[in-house]
């Protein structure tokens, strides 16, 4: 019996888990929750996860949460294709930067996008204390981005050549910035976020080898699929 996974079209904790299933190649029925009708804090999906939050997945009769809890519990479950290696040595290193991503990589990520979504599409004015704020998190998300091409280096994938619990991490805070970009452009520019690519060619590199992977297309927010966002 395939797997139940409970997401919300564009969260990028439950797009981490889609991908990991992908690279996996593990069988699963996606159900989408809708997040601006609350559906995620109904009653009825409370009883899988009492904090309202996706992901969710659902094994026989059991209902398991936390992205990076759900990553280790497939990897063990299904170990073909392991997403944390086979010896200890990339076990640790896959682990550190997966957690070193789900913290100040999301994070980082948040505090520009948010915003950003949550605007008009119009720049803040010049010298405002919210084009103050916004420009002090579009400085710190481009050391994330840094340290991600400098992780990268002149491997395919972020720990190796394979895709591994690192990249299905990154690819989803990657996949909002160009969101934004598409969705905001003119904001975007005013930050600086105007010619990303250009600026993060590896990250760009890496990106496109993530989206040629068996299984991505499935993966994408439905809400983006009528427009170029994810390019």
């Amino acid at each position: 019996m395939p797997l139940t996974v409970y997401s919300i079209s564009g969260a990028p904790r439950g797009w981490r888990v889609l991908l990991a299933l992908e690279i996996k190649e593990i069988e699963y029925d996606l159900h989408y929750l809708e997040g601006s009708e609350g559906e995620h804090r109904a009653p009825e999906f409370r009883q899988l996860n009492p904090h309202g939050k996706v992901p969710v997945v659902v094994a026989d009769g059991v209902a398991r949460r936390e992205s990076l809890a759900l990553l280790g519990w497939l990897d063990r479950r299904y170990p073909d294709r392991p997403l944390f290696g086979s010896r200890a040595t990339e076990t640790a290193q896959i682990w550190e930067t997966t957690t070193l991503l789900s913290d100040y990589l999301l994070e980082a990520t948040n505090d520009v996008v948010s915003p950003v979504f949550n605007g008009d599409g119009t720049p803040p004015a010049k010298g405002s204390a919210e084009a103050k704020e916004l420009n002090a998190a579009v400085q710190l998300l481009r050391v994330e981005h840094r340290l991600l091409e400098e992780i990268l280096g002149d491997r395919r994938f972020l720990c190796g050549d394979e895709p591994t619990a690192a990249d299905a991490v990154a690819y989803p805070e990657i996949a909002r910035i160009m969101r934004a970009l598409v969705t905001r452009p003119d904001v975007m520019a005013t930050i600086g976020f105007a010619g990303f690519d250009e600026r993060f060619p590896v990250l760009a590199a890496w990106r496109g080898r993530m989206e040629a992977l068996p299984g991505f297309a499935r993966t994408c927010p439905p809400h983006w699929r009528s427009s170029t966002a994810v390019q």
